[in-house]
């Protein structure tokens, strides 16, 4: 069957234009509005149901990839003119294939006249490009650099995907950066992951570009990537695609709930934060005023009691004002990771912390200093560390550090 669908159909495709185009929701939580539309193509061949994947391998296949990645566009802007006209303000998503993108491609201004041809403004087009596709990374690039002279956005999609090709993201520059759903689905019960998507919204950060995540289906999902700086979604969660634009009563309802419960959540853990970090820092300098009772001998031992008194204390340690240990690490054995301490090993005596970010800035002349979540040489363990400065009973300057449990 595929066999023959390919012989009889796919140039018939192309030649009749049996392309349709679906359209798909870019949602922003923050800015409770729905940003844009991702136009997706679907074969509307009679008695023809060719998944677009399939669709795209027959027409590579044929050797015919490019006129069908432009019959998509083409049809795709056709779609959208009558929605542009409506809403301005609105960016349309379109789809390049990063395989068809060679030296003439990228100096063809092809795009560019079909686009005013239709009415559209090059400012509200996103070209979205799988760069895992392009063969010619000199081509790829003088596309995008073209592109965006011409006033068009350039997004690079399925980023995070195993075939994605990192190196290539600072090259391009891209004004949106596509998390892919392997990436993004079920993040928020996988901290490893979210880790990952927190590089990506860093990386994104870093280089003007915004963090998009595609696929999302769970509202615990959405809030969870809210948490770390997502804040453009698409997914079946805001509905499927469709021919038209997406119900504003629907989508306002579905956004402003989302903002509501991401407003509550934030505002219980910044104040479940506030009360943490002022037990913490009250530990601390108890811990402190007793420490500066004493000399160099019984270091070791006050820790220890500490230890003993506080379970959620991972290690201790004391360092000097030069940020050479002063005390052994004292830890708590139930932290430890017994099958792993050939990674994870605590610091000893004498032990050079000079380098380290929670030394430094009492270096510089602050009294205390939080980290932010790491995870711990000394335990394997998410945890912060929790430094401040004391005198000791022989006035020498001393610094307390306690990596304390913060695993969620």
């Amino acid at each position: 069957m595929e066999n023959t669908a390919e012989a009889i159909s796919i140039h018939e495709i192309i030649e009749r234009e049996w392309v349709g185009t679906a359209f798909h929701s870019l949602v922003s939580i923050k800015r409770k509005a729905l940003l844009g539309l991702e136009a997706l193509s679907r074969c509307t061949a009679p008695g023809e149901d060719i998944p677009p994947q399939e669709l795209f391998r027959m027409a590579h296949k044929a050797g015919r990839l490019l006129e069908l990645d432009r019959l998509c566009r083409k049809k795709a802007l056709e779609a959208f003119a009558p929605i542009h006209r409506q809403h301005r303000d609105l960016i349309l998503s379109l789809n390049v294939d990063g395989h068809a993108i060679d030296s003439e491609v990228a100096r063809s201004s092809y795009l560019l006249r079909v686009v005013k041809e239709h009415g559209v403004n090059p400012n509200n087009v996103l070209i979205e490009i799988v760069e895992s596709r392009a063969r010619d990374t000199a081509a790829l690039a003088e596309f995008v650099t073209r592109s965006r002279k011409s006033g068009f956005l350039i997004a690079l999609d399925d980023v995070g995907a195993g075939h994605s090709n990192l190196d290539r993201i600072p090259l391009l520059k891209p004004d949106v950066l596509k998390l892919d759903r392997s990436l993004v689905s079920g993040v928020d019960g996988n901290m490893t992951r979210l880790e990952v998507v927190k590089s990506f919204v860093q990386m994104a950060s870093r280089l003007g570009s915004l963090a998009l995540a595609e696929g999302v289906e769970r509202q615990e999902d959405i809030l969870r990537l809210l948490e770390v700086g997502v804040d453009v979604f698409q997914g079946f969660y805001f509905g499927r695609p469709g021919g038209r634009m997406p119900c504003p009563e629907t989508m306002g309802e579905r956004i402003e709930y989302l903002a509501r419960m991401f407003r509550a959540n934030a505002t219980e853990h910044f104040a479940a934060q506030k009360a943490l970090y002022a037990r913490h820092d009250a530990l601390v300098h108890a811990m402190c005023e007793r420490l500066s009772a004493l000399g160099p001998v019984g270091l070791d031992q006050a820790l220890t009691c500490f230890i003993d008194e506080h379970e959620h204390i991972e290690c201790l340690y004391v360092l000097s004002a030069r940020g050479v240990q002063l005390s052994d690490t004292v830890c708590n054995p139930s932290k430890l990771r017994k099958r792993k301490r050939f990674i994870y090993e605590p610091a000893r005596l004498g032990a050079d912390h000079s380098l380290k970010e929670y030394y430094l800035p009492l270096r510089a002349g602050l009294p205390k200093y939080t980290t932010a979540p790491y995870i711990s040489l000394a335990s394997g363990n998410r945890c912060i560390t929790i430094s401040a400065a004391y005198k000791d009973r022989d006035n020498r300057s001393c610094i307390l550090c306690a990596d304390i449990d913060c695993r969620e």
